[in-house]
């Protein structure tokens, strides 16, 4: 197994290969390209792309490279088929809620009204002809964070795939995950399925679920093949105010923080649909976010609060592949 990884988009990407006898050089030159993608996206610096469109007045075209503004298009698509529960123009809410600067705090109503009025995808227009954007709302900002990582992970694995690389896992940071092919030989499949698991091991590779306030606990195992894997979840970035916890992912909606769940991951082929429907469906809370993926035909994993301290409830939706079976009763295995 060879392992390669990059830091980049403020976590580590890292690349597993079963097979290390393949020439490993076009995945390093993949992962190391990443940097080319963040430098477009980041919001971090004054010159990417998504800067430069944030910083120009409202009637002043942007040009954009092709992968920015297809990936803004599709951005804007996922934002409608949510109902805005997805929105990359919330940047205004999570910068009145202090989340940018990493420093939570409580704003007023009348804060988070004005902050409401810069946000919402119809406010972003799309030249096609020119390939490029601008943005109509006073103090509008575009914020790509909840797609751009799982943008990235689609384009490595789409080079990976193109240069013959059949068995590989990719992860960014513990929210994006993509497998691709299997981690076992076929022969060895059977001795690698988790005590107390019925089902037999599938091909493809084993991915830990993670307790959203406790990282090191485990709390299932899945086999994943071929598609991504998604988390979206407050457990790590949040403040307490007046004995009430506020975390950092933010209803664009209403401009309050998401809802009822520590945690929510589903599966979908693509990374970059995974991780903003993902983060879509953590803000639309527990039951809007089943009744919506049930529809779909969408897996989830939710993961809910009890009134015991750092146990939790996992609520199960759709058809899933266990290699270490769930606890779903309040409890972390």
């Amino acid at each position: 197994m060879m392992e390669i990884r990059h830091r980049a988009m403020a976590c580590d990407f890292v690349v597993l290969i079963k097979d290390a006898g393949h020439d490993v050089d076009a995945a390093i030159a993949a992962l190391e390209s990443i940097d080319q993608i963040e430098s477009r996206l980041t919001i971090y610096s004054r010159d990417s792309e998504i800067s430069r469109l944030n910083d120009a007045d409202s009637d002043v075209w942007t040009p954009l490279s092709r992968d920015t503004f297809e990936l803004l298009c599709h951005a804007i698509e996922l934002a409608h088929q949510t109902g805005g529960a997805f929105d990359v123009t919330s940047g205004p809410l999570v910068d009145v809620w202090g989340f940018t600067r990493r420093s939570g705090r409580k704003p007023s109503s009348t804060e988070i009204e004005v902050a409401i009025r810069s946000t919402g995808v119809d406010g972003i227009e799309m030249n096609e002809e020119t390939r490029s954007a601008r943005l109509t709302k006073p103090n509008m900002k575009l914020n790509l964070g909840a797609i751009g990582k799982g943008h990235a992970v689609d384009w490595l694995a789409d080079q990976l795939l193109a240069n013959g690389l059949s068995d590989f896992l990719i992860h960014a940071g513990q929210s994006s995950v993509f497998a691709w092919g299997d981690q076992f030989d076929d022969a060895d499949q059977g001795d690698d399925v988790s005590p107390g698991c019925a089902e037999p091991a599938r091909r493809g590779w084993m991915v830990g679920l993670a307790h959203p306030t406790k990282s090191k606990t485990r709390l299932a195992g899945i086999w994943l093949q071929d598609e991504a894997l998604a988390t979206s979840g407050s457990g790590k970035q949040y403040f307490h105010h007046r004995g009430r916890r506020y975390g950092h992912v933010i209803d664009p909606r209403t401009g309050q923080p998401a809802g009822d769940l520590l945690s929510l991951s589903l599966r979908k082929r693509r990374a970059a649909d995974a991780d903003a429907l993902a983060t879509a469906l953590f803000v639309m809370g527990g039951a809007d976010a089943a009744a919506w993926a049930e529809e779909r035909e969408i897996p989830l994993l939710r993961v809910a609060p009890t009134r015991r301290q750092d146990t939790v409830r996992l609520e199960v939706d759709g058809s899933w592949q266990w290699a270490e079976r769930p606890n779903t009763d309040a409890t972390a295995i």
